[in-house]
């Protein structure tokens, strides 16, 4: 008899350790209301407004930036064939006419160009930085890289800075690396390149881009 007593007193003790430590703890002894166990981790409501709002944030700013390009693309330039002049020499202009204007070039070298049919390239290396391609007596490109009086029709050369070429010239139709490009309007591989270094041209090509 006093062991049953016994028995049913330490019954009675486990039974209130374990109510103790459910009411110091009673998230641990919740249940799903279905009965089944559930393996997913709560995640706190403000856990997830925050990521929605990052997740829209960066929708809006994507959006702005498609916007943003289209605009750009859309108030590019495209050159008129007069505006293809730099130095004076026109493209499509005969070799005639470039040794009218520069004289005897320093230098000339030719080569053939898979580009053009397999036909050569002559290259004239003139003072002042002044290259000249010609193909067939035709003027293909002019560069200058040189700090010179040398300019383009609409009066840009080396050392104009880059504020001053997008007024000239407005919008380019591309920027490639440090390259604002511009098209001309009958022919993309066709136009004016200028060379940006510390916001100021420090090159100029005019003819086929090789684009």
């Amino acid at each position: 008899m006093r062991k049953n007593a016994m028995y049913a007193g330490i019954a009675i003790a486990g039974a209130a350790a374990v109510l103790a430590a459910y009411s110091m703890f009673p998230g641990c002894a919740e249940e799903p209301q279905d009965g089944t166990h559930s393996g997913h981790v709560p995640i706190a409501r403000e856990s997830v407004e925050k990521t929605l709002m990052a997740d829209d944030a960066a929708k809006r700013e994507a959006q702005l930036l498609r916007q943003h390009r289209t605009e750009e693309q859309t108030s590019a330039v495209r050159l008129e064939r007069k505006s293809l002049l730099l130095g004076g020499i026109a493209y499509g202009a005969g070799d005639a006419e470039v040794h009218a204007s520069y004289g005897t070039p320093q230098e000339t070298t030719s080569q053939k160009s898979m580009r053009y049919a397999g036909k050569d390239i002559v290259a004239c290396r003139y003072e002042d930085g002044l290259l000249v391609e010609t193909v067939d007596g035709t003027v293909r490109m002019v560069r200058v890289r040189s700090h010179n009086s040398i300019a383009s029709g609409k009066g840009v050369r080396i050392g104009t800075p880059v504020e001053e070429l997008r007024r000239v010239y407005g919008e380019p139709s591309m920027i490639y690396g440090k390259d604002y490009i511009y098209f001309f309007e009958e022919d993309p591989t066709v136009g004016f390149a200028f060379s940006i270094t510390d916001d100021h041209v420090s090159e100029m090509r005019m003819g086929d881009l090789g684009l």
